[in-house]
């Protein structure tokens, strides 16, 4: 029993995320997070992640993402399961368990200032990434 507990900890630790960001982001304000990868870059946009919501209705965010030149829409809602993406940030593992990726969670909107909170984690098993976040722009 022990084993098993101290497997369930050690597991949890490893599985634990390497960053977190909290963007408080107005209307079509755009966050910018910079992805330097362990080999060279082969294309101009390569490791640059931007997104942006653009509309707030019935409790139920837009999501506009850009990720290397791959433009990406996501209906982001309250609602346990419905409230968060997930962004694998590289391909070359062949096991999914071991690819780097980013979980955008929506918490909250502020109605009075227009306002959504989105929670970045990035999670980078193998350490192989690099992570800058930039100030929103605009």
């Amino acid at each position: 029993m022990l084993l098993f507990g101290f497997c369930t900890i050690m597991y949890g630790v490893e599985r634990a995320a390497d960053l977190t960001h909290r963007f408080l982001l107005k209307k079509d304000q755009v966050a910018v997070v910079e992805i330097k990868k362990d080999y060279p870059s082969t294309f101009p946009k390569e490791g640059i992640l931007t997104f942006r919501w653009t509309l707030y209705h019935n409790r139920r965010l837009v999501v506009l993402l850009d990720y290397e030149g791959f433009k990406h829409q996501y209906i982001l809602e309250p609602k346990y399961g419905r409230n968060r993406l997930q962004l694998f940030l590289t391909g070359d593992y062949k096991r999914i368990d071991r690819r780097p990726y980013m979980l955008l969670t929506f918490e909250h909107f502020n109605t009075k200032e227009r306002r959504a909170l989105l929670i970045a984690r990035f999670n980078d098993p193998a350490k192989r990434l690099e992570i800058r976040i930039k100030k929103p722009t605009k």
